[in-house]
């Protein structure tokens, strides 16, 4: 098994006449955002068949910050010419289930449905990445890198399942526009919960047993524009170009020897590496899972949040802590003066690419 996609992908959106064009949405982001801080609740809205969530605070440059489990979107409030009038952020999960191209245009085909015209796109991040489980990576690699970037720093992480220290992973170029960071993705999915990526693996060969790791480049905006990548268009034409210089010139991993570094052979793994094509099929069943996912992490804090309050308020049975909650949360339905169905179909509908059953 090996599949070559795009982790994480962040952009900025130049918008034509922006001010003019979205000032009704954005005072009611002010508004939202006012309430949520006055009430210590984050308020929720609809964008064009999409339910949002406006958080209490910005970032930088971008004081109205609105997410959701697909992507988080920021909007200035003034136009500056240094910094784009929109910022998007696309999570993982919704890169991987729909390929990160076919997800793009989903952002932009939505927020043209706002009536707004996109003049040009800027790019300021990307994570590129390779997932096999035909390559095994060590503790000795790191003498065989052959590297343009200065850092190289090993992981180790305790194993629960046996004595000793486990290795995890190498990081090189630390701290800077451009870094590579090789890792085992398995052990890493068990910490981060994103389950979703085993029926992706399986449908391109995964046996659900074998260790997979990642080879994965993370690139910020300066070196990708001294790549040519400037926009996000220009990264879809660029792509195939983009990886080859990566795993060919920026980073080799070789096999030591006595001649010139420049001689050494490539190993056979870095090979296989360099060679990986985007050529995965995006699943359905993906799309599933990464909520099925969000449902398992949401339970599992749910339960925790259960116990916590049964603890402060005394309750000696799980009985009486959910009626604490029950009661809660029906007093914020009749505050929100919405039903607990129309509430239900507000948080299905939350997720940009449809609902699950």
């Amino acid at each position: 098994m090996i599949i070559r996609g795009i982790d994480t992908l962040e952009y900025g959106l130049d918008i034509e006449d922006y001010e003019e064009a979205l000032r009704p949405l954005l005072e009611r982001f002010k508004l939202l955002k006012e309430e949520g801080q006055k009430y210590g609740i984050t308020k929720e809205m609809e964008l064009n068949g999409v339910y949002l969530t406006v958080e209490k605070n910005g970032m930088p440059f971008y004081p109205y910050r609105l997410t959701c489990k697909d992507f988080s979107i920021g909007f200035v409030d003034k136009r500056n010419e240094n910094n784009p009038d929109i910022k998007v952020k696309m999570m993982s999960g919704f890169l991987w289930s729909l390929k990160a191209k076919q997800a793009y245009e989903t952002i932009i085909d939505w927020l043209s449905g706002l009536g707004v015209k996109i003049i040009r796109s800027r790019i300021s991040r990307l994570d590129i990445c390779v997932d096999t489980d035909k390559a095994r990576f060590v503790p000795a690699d790191i003498e065989g890198f052959v590297t343009r970037a200065s850092a190289k720093v090993k992981h180790y992480v305790s194993d629960e399942y046996q004595e000793g220290r486990y290795f995890s992973g190498i990081t090189i170029g630390r701290g800077k526009p451009l870094l590579c960071r090789i890792y085992d993705k398995s052990r890493e999915i068990k910490k981060s919960g994103k389950v979703w990526f085993y029926p992706l693996w399986m449908d391109s060969g995964w046996d659900w047993e074998s260790t997979v790791w990642r080879v994965e480049f993370q690139l910020r905006r300066k070196a990708l524009k001294e790549l040519g990548i400037d926009s996000v268009e220009d990264l879809w034409s660029k792509e195939e170009s983009l990886w080859s210089y990566l795993t060919g010139e920026w980073l080799q991993l070789k096999t030591p020897n006595k001649d010139n570094v420049s001689r050494w052979p490539e190993k056979r793994k870095w090979t296989l590496i360099r060679k990986a094509q985007s050529g995965y099929e995006a699943s359905p069943l993906v799309r599933k899972q990464v909520k099925q996912g969000d449902a398992k992490r949401l339970l599992d804090q749910g339960s925790g949040i259960l116990f916590s309050l049964g603890a402060v308020k005394g309750c000696d049975s799980i009985e009486k802590a959910l009626e604490l909650l029950r009661q809660h949360g029906e007093g914020k339905l009749r505050k929100e003066n919405i039903d607990f169905r129309a509430k239900m179909s507000q948080r299905r509908r939350k997720y940009i690419n449809g609902e699950v059953n």
